[in-house]
């Protein structure tokens, strides 16, 4: 059965008319007659690229947030008319204060980057309670939530610049709610990050582990490489892409002009830029 997915918000949009881009990222995944949305962007552009596209909000059955960003959750409440039964699923951590830190002398020297919805907003205005998973589960056949990403690498490290607030002050956020979904197809798996803020390599070393699968068809959105923390660390995830045989690399959001540019000289017509109005069927 084919595999439908179409990135709905995105930093930049496609060529094709009509389709808006917003610094954010929301992705809508089409399978055995379900209709999960990965986030929602900041909710610019949801709605009105999802008409140019055709595609009915109200149909989704499944909304997962890939973490608590203003940038992937800021559209939670432009889901109307409320798709009915819809389950919502998360990491906990989603409604931890979330702050980034600026360079000395800006003002604000933090800013709050987090959800601007309280969960009990989000919750009467879906009518359904979230279900905050920290572990790796099957969300749907063919559909895994990754749960929280052990992290194995040596060159993957968090952004400094992005805090907790706690009573104490700022302290570095673990984003442990940082989450990926894999998307078993005809083609293969493929992987669906947000941001991959745990680190991309990290991320599909988790997804091995979880299910055995040590080859992968896709890697499709975010993947903090516009954020390097090592001089390596690049060059390294490209590697990581070819060992596990990626045929498709389709890079969004976070992921950087400098970062997109090198993966698209490396892998060619292996490449795509997930832009808003980006749809593969698989």
């Amino acid at each position: 059965m084919t595999t439908k997915i179409t990135v709905l918000c995105e930093n930049r949009s496609s060529d094709r008319k009509d389709i808006m881009g917003e610094h954010g990222f929301s992705v809508l995944i089409e399978k055995n007659g379900h209709n999960l949305l990965m986030d929602t962007g900041q909710g610019f552009t949801l709605q009105p690229n999802a008409r140019t596209l055709g595609i009915d909000l109200s149909s989704v059955n499944t909304l997962v947030i890939s973490h608590g960003h203003f940038d992937h959750t800021g559209g939670l409440l432009d889901l109307i008319p409320v798709p009915p039964d819809i389950r919502l699923i998360a990491h906990p951590d989603i409604f931890t204060p979330k702050y980034a830190q600026h360079p000395p002398g800006h003002i604000p020297e933090y800013s709050f980057i987090g959800i601007r919805h309280a969960r009990e907003c989000i919750e009467s205005h879906f009518q359904t309670q979230f279900e905050l998973q920290t572990g790796f589960f099957k969300i749907q056949d063919g559909i895994y939530f990754s749960g929280e990403i052990v992290k194995t690498t040596d060159f993957e490290r968090p952004d400094s610049h992005l805090k907790l607030k706690t009573d104490d002050g700022y302290i570095t956020d673990p984003m442990k709610d940082d989450i990926s979904l894999l998307v078993e197809t005809s083609k293969g798996p493929v992987i669906i990050t947000g941001c991959a803020h745990s680190g991309v390599v990290n991320v599909i070393r988790h997804f091995e582990n979880k299910t055995g699968y040590n080859q992968f068809y896709g890697l499709i959105g975010g993947t903090h490489l516009g954020f390097l923390n090592s001089d390596d660390q690049l060059a390294r995830s490209i590697e990581a892409f070819e060992s596990y045989g990626f045929e498709l690399i389709a890079v969004s959001h976070c992921t950087g002009n400098e970062a997109a540019a090198a993966c698209y000289n490396h892998f060619k017509d292996r490449f795509a830029f997930a832009n808003a109005g980006w749809r593969i069927e698989l």
